[in-house]
């Protein structure tokens, strides 16, 4: 029996039928999941398999393969919340399958492998990307490739492993952009450097060949051929708009500008990082002072992880999701170092004795379980009884099977069913607040949609999704740059002074108005000009009388 498929298939639908647990009951949330939902549904209604399109128009914001994926799934499923999240959550079964497969071509070590895809799925910020209908879940699983097949290649001076490596780069580019090939082209250049600097008076050692595996031509040939029909196709569509809307304002510009300045500070990823690995962090921290720089894979490792981490501080536009990648080395680190933990240093045999697994894994695991148990007490709309109840089975579970671990492999599967019970129950707890960043809340308050719905100062594209009417977005002053302003507004628009001209002919009209702009909006339209209909947390909806 083929035990390497048979282990592939299992960590794929174990990740995939927990991840996508309760997904049906996930609304789609603004400003990110509505675009590319909105995108896909617009895209299927004008037949465009080309050019992604949004409210009718062309749209250059990302590459394609995202919008393929949601197209194809609603084409064979129907639009849902539900159907919206199945290609994530199937991205995010293969990335922890490959995470096994990979580690085990690299290690040959099972355990460490099959340990290295649980500590995956268990990460915070892939459990959140990999809910989230955006195309960093994509993209994280062509990089996991791009790692994995690189270190291969120059450890192994494989070239087959390159040309791998170049083709998840190629799909790395018609997923996020030119980034896809250009961070990961970087890292290898720079490693190749570092690998001469390590490696130069080794016998065996020739800088020529690194060179040679790096720009291998069938590897070129083979990114070019994957990578290059869409720019190709779009080019010859719509000519000097795709260059300077995709590559100018959506790459460049995003790069040097910052589309979220409150965000652009130097120290955001060095916050964001350490969280997005928990509850991991602990004992990658307890790794690195064991890292040998010298090694191919810590040497390695070292540089996929500081350049990433680099190359987004130094990026004017930042959010949560781009350093993902990052985590990969990571990911391997803390598996190593469990397993020494859980290893007698003498016999080289599984310990029973593990007080120091729990100092490090086991009380870090239990803090973050009682930080997510404690949060849902200050938030009157989160039920905490999933997270109650999930903290009686994992106790049960720990008293129950804890005498029952003798080897590392039981280890690694009993620790999936705390894992899993924690992740779960947060996902239960969850809709609540996912509900407040989406308009499916103004859903039962706004009861005839064929009267004009505005949205004042800002845009909730989730409301063209759930209620199939399309609102207008009223301008207001602000202190975004003009290119993100101009380039993004691709929403029917228009300024509050000619709203002010109109208002008489919007008797009826909803206007939706977000916390922050309510004393602006009633300022110019106080009671009885403009009745309040509703409030929810974010925002008020008010009918023009």
């Amino acid at each position: 029996m083929n035990y390497h498929a048979l282990r592939i298939g299992a960590l794929f639908l174990l990740t995939v039928l927990s991840y996508g647990f309760y997904n049906a009951y996930l609304p789609i949330t603004d400003p990110v999941e509505s675009n590319y939902v909105l995108s896909a549904i617009t895209m299927l209604k004008h037949n465009s398999w080309i050019s992604p399109m949004i409210y009718d128009q062309v749209w250059y914001d990302k590459p394609p393969l995202t919008y393929w994926a949601l197209m194809i799934t609603y084409k064979l499923f129907g639009i849902s919340d539900f159907t919206s999240r199945i290609p994530n959550t199937l991205v995010a079964g293969a990335s922890v399958a490959f995470m096994y497969h990979i580690v085990y071509r690299m290690s040959k070590n099972v355990s460490i492998s099959v340990l290295c895809a649980i500590l995956l799925m268990s990460t915070l910020q892939f459990w959140y990307i990999s809910h989230a209908v955006i195309t960093d879940g994509f993209l994280f699983l062509f990089t996991l490739a791009i790692f994995g097949y690189s270190y291969l290649a120059f450890h192994n001076n494989d070239k087959a492993s390159i040309i791998k490596a170049y083709i998840a780069a190629a799909l790395a580019v018609i997923t996020k952009g030119p980034v896809g090939i250009l961070l990961p082209g970087l890292i290898l250049v720079i490693y190749v450097c570092a690998r001469y600097v390590v490696h130069r008076n080794d016998e065996n050692y020739e800088l020529s060949k690194d060179v040679k595996l790096l720009f291998n031509p069938l590897g070129l040939l083979a990114f070019i051929c994957i990578a290059g029909p869409w720019y190709i196709a779009m080019y010859s569509i719509h000519g000097e708009q795709f260059i300077s809307g995709f590559l100018g304002l959506h790459n460049v510009d995003r790069a040097l500008v910052s589309e979220h300045p409150k965000f652009n500070v130097w120290y955001y990823y060095l916050l964001i990082v350490p969280l997005s690995l928990l509850p991991w962090t602990p004992v990658i921290c307890y790794q690195l002072k064991s890292i040998n720089w010298k090694g191919d894979f810590d040497l390695f490792g070292i540089i996929w992880f500081v350049v990433i981490v680099l190359f987004y501080s130094l990026v004017a536009t930042k959010y949560i999701t781009y350093t993902l990648p990052a985590i990969i080395p990571c990911i391997l680190w803390a598996a190593v170092k469990i397993g020494e933990l859980i290893t007698d240093k003498e016999t080289g045999e599984f310990t029973t004795s593990l007080k120091r697994f729990n100092y490090w894994v086991t009380l870090p695991l239990g803090i973050y379980y009682i930080i997510f148990t404690f949060a849902t007490a200050f938030d009157k709309t989160l039920d905490s009884i999933p997270l109650v109840v999930g903290s009686f089975i994992i106790v049960c579970t720990i008293y129950i099977g804890g005498q029952y671990i003798t080897s590392s492999f039981r280890l690694a599967i009993y620790a999936i069913v705390p894992l899993l019970t924690l992740y779960s129950a947060i996902t239960i707890t969850v809709p609540p607040v996912l509900l407040s960043q989406s308009g499916l809340q103004f859903k039962t308050f706004i009861e005839d949609t064929t009267k004009p719905i505005y949205v004042y100062g800002s845009y909730y594209t989730s409301i063209v999704y759930y209620m199939d009417t399309t609102p207008t977005q009223i301008f207001v002053d602000t202190t975004d740059d003009p290119r993100w302003t101009e380039g993004k507004a691709l929403m029917p628009t228009i300024t509050k002074e000619t709203f002010l001209q109109q208002r008489n002919q919007n008797h009826g009209a909803y206007v939706i108005v977000p916390n922050k702009y309510d004393k602006d909006f009633t300022n110019i339209f106080p009671y009885p000009k403009a009745k309040l209909v509703n409030k929810t947390k974010i925002a008020s909806i008010y009918k023009l009388q």
